[in-house]
C-alpha cells in the first residue's frame, strides 16, 4: 500500500473525471486519478463518442472526449507548478472501503488511501439484442447511423426516415419529440419482440403524427457497413422498415459497483442520489457525470458537476486546516 494519503481520488477519466482531476490539481490538492485499463476504457461510453456537434468548439475534433483527456493530462504533467500534484493509476478501482483516515481503494496497481472520493465511472447504453447478438449494431453505431442520445445527436435525424428501438413510454416520447422537432419523412418504433407500452397521451400523439409501431423481433440490420449506409431493418415477420438513421431507447447500465460497496443510495435506474454539491449519502463520497442522479448526461454538465464537487472538497480541506 502507498504511504501517501491523497486529498482526493478521482475514479474514472472521461469528461467528468478529466475535469475533476484538472480542478483538483488547480486547487493545489494532492490528487490521485484512476484512469482504468484498456479493457475498462472499452466499456466507457465516452470512448465511443466519435463526434460532438452540440457543444461549441468541438465540431472538428475527432473523439473529443478522448482528446480532451489526453490534452489535459499532458498539460498538467508539463506544468512545473502542478505536475507533482497528480498521480495517475492506469487501472480500475475494483474495491473501496471506508477507513479511519478516508477511503481505501484497491486496484491491480496496488492499494491507496484518499480523504475524499469523486466517482466518475459513468454509464453505458443498453444495446438491442438482434437474433441473440449485438454485433450487427456496432458498424452503424460507430458512424452515427444508430444513435443513443437524443439531446446530443437528435439533429442528425433531420430529413431522414427514422426509427426508435424501444418498447416503453419513454421510447414513445423520444419518437414524438424527434418528429415534432424535425418532421422526419417517416417515424417508427421497433419494439424488437417486446410488448409495446404507451400512455393514452403518447398513443394519441403517435396517431396524430403517423408514428407506426412494429412489434416483431428484428431479424437483420440492412445497409452497407463500410460506407456506412443504413437502409432499414428486416423483421422476423418479413416486414422491412425503411430507416436511414435510428435511435436506441433501451435505458442504461450504471457503473455504480463502488458506490454500492459503500452503501450509497441509488435510484431504480442505478444512478447515485446526491446533494447539490454531488455528495452521496456516504459522507465525503461524491459523484460527478452521467452516474449522478437528476442531471443531464452532457459534457458541459459533467464539467459543472466535477467543479462543484471538487470545490466542495477543497472547502472542507481548507476549513479543517484552519484548526
Amino acid at each position: 500500500m502507498s504511504d501517501v494519503i491523497y486529498d482526493v481520488a478521482i475514479i474514472g477519466a472521461g469528461s467528468a473525471g478529466t475535469m475533476a482531476s484538472l480542478r483538483a490539481v488547480l486547487n493545489n490538492l494532492n490528487t490521485l486519478v484512476f484512469e482504468g485499463s484498456g479493457k475498462e476504457k472499452k466499456k466507457a461510453r465516452s470512448t465511443w463518442v466519435s463526434e460532438v456537434e452540440n457543444m461549441p468548439f468541438h465540431f472538428d475534433i475527432k473523439k473529443p472526449i478522448t482528446y480532451a483527456h489526453k490534452n489535459t493530462f499532458a498539460w498538467i504533467e508539463s506544468n512545473e507548478s502542478f505536475k507533482d500534484k497528480l498521480t495517475r493509476v492506469k487501472a480500475a478501482a475494483s474495491q473501496i472501503e471506508k477507513v479511519e483516515n478516508g477511503f481505501k481503494i484497491t486496484s491491480k496497481k496496488g492499494d491507496f488511501i484518499a480523504k475524499y472520493i469523486v466517482l466518475c465511472t459513468g454509464i453505458m447504453d443498453k444495446q438491442p439484442m438482434i437474433q441473440g447478438e449485438i454485433d450487427q449494431i456496432f458498424p452503424y453505431a460507430n458512424k452515427n447511423k444508430i444513435l443513443y442520445c437524443l439531446r446530443c445527436d437528435g439533429h442528425l435525424t433531420i430529413a431522414q426516415d427514422t426509427c426508435v428501438i424501444g418498447s416503453n413510454n419513454g421510447a414513445c416520447w423520444q419518437a414524438i419529440m424527434l418528429y415534432e422537432r424535425y418532421k422526419n419523412p417517416s417515424m417508427s418504433i421497433l419494439t424488437n419482440g417486446e410488448k409495446f407500452q404507451s400512455s393514452e397521451e403518447t398513443l394519441k400523439l403517435m396517431t396524430k403524427y403517423g408514428i407506426k409501431v412494429y412489434e416483431s423481433p428484428i431479424l437483420s440490420v440492412d445497409g452497407d457497413k463500410k460506407t456506412p449506409r443504413l437502409d432499414g431493418f428486416t423483421l422476423e415477420d418479413k416486414t422491412f422498415v425503411k430507416s436511414q438513421i435510428a435511435l436506441v431507447g433501451l435505458g442504461q447500465i450504471a457503473y455504480n459497483d463502488l458506490a454500492l460497496q459503500l452503501g450509497s443510495d441509488v435510484q431504480a435506474n442505478g444512478n447515485i442520489i446526491c446533494n447539490d454539491k454531488g455528495q452521496s449519502s456516504v459522507d465525503d463520497f461524491y459523484v460527478a457525470g452521467d452516474l449522478r442522479a437528476g442531471r443531464k448526461n452532457q459534457i458541459y454538465t459533467s464539467w459543472d458537476m466535477a467543479v462543484d464537487s471538487v470545490d466542495d472538497i477543497d472547502s472542507k480541506i481548507r476549513s479543517s486546516n484552519r484548526v
